[in-house]
């Protein structure tokens, strides 16, 4: 299977798993040349660093075919093809996406979907993945976004970073959670664990 980071991170996140793109918070001629093989995008949540609005724009524009795919509040502020509503899968001509809630301040979706037999799973910006399916996957794109250890250590200097870096850690997914989750969830050994949105901080 092929994927492809192209961004992930508090500066912008775009990742291509096959012919799916997850999230367009990069600037459009930094993904330009992968469109052409893409069929579908699906979109996480409103943060401008998931969805910076003039990339989306010019993918409506210049590659109508790609179905593009979010909750209702993406498509309130955006406009998408399909909306999705956690729960409930979409299908498509090649796969079938089911969406889930995440744990964050706004409507946020995690998706899972099966690509020739293997069982993927897409997760970034929540505090938790209570409200994932309870499968297991092949491949697990997780948020691994902290250490635990290295947070408890700045709590009492938690506002010496110019903003509450503790409660910023505590809105996302720490790496033993993401951990946690790969190894009770994983199909096999074999089953890879790609992690995402990595504080350059406290990771």
């Amino acid at each position: 299977m092929y994927y492809e980071i192209i961004s992930s991170g508090s500066k912008g996140n775009c990742v291509i798993i096959n012919d799916v793109m997850v999230d367009c918070g990069v600037s459009f001629n930094k993904i330009k040349d992968y469109l052409y093989d893409v069929k579908y995008l699906l979109l996480t949540h409103i943060h401008s660093d998931h969805i910076r609005p003039t990339t989306l724009e010019n993918i409506k524009k210049l590659f109508p075919k790609i179905q593009i795919i979010g909750n209702h509040e993406v498509h309130q502020m955006y406009g998408v093809n399909t909306i999705v509503n956690a729960g409930f899968p979409v299908e498509t001509d090649d796969y079938k996406f089911t969406s889930f809630e995440c744990e964050h301040d706004v409507l946020t979706y995690g998706y899972t979907w099966v690509h020739e037999g293997e069982y993927i799973i897409y997760a970034t910006d929540t505090s938790s993945l209570e409200n994932a399916p309870n499968l297991h996957f092949d491949y697990l794109f997780l948020e691994s976004n902290h250490c635990e250890k290295k947070i408890e250590m700045i709590q009492e200097q938690r506002n010496n970073f110019g903003y509450d870096a503790y409660a910023g850690a505590k809105r996302h997914l720490s790496t033993q959670q993401a951990k946690a989750f790969y190894y009770t969830h994983r199909r096999n050994r074999g089953s890879q664990f790609i992690e995402l949105h990595k504080s350059s901080r406290f990771y």
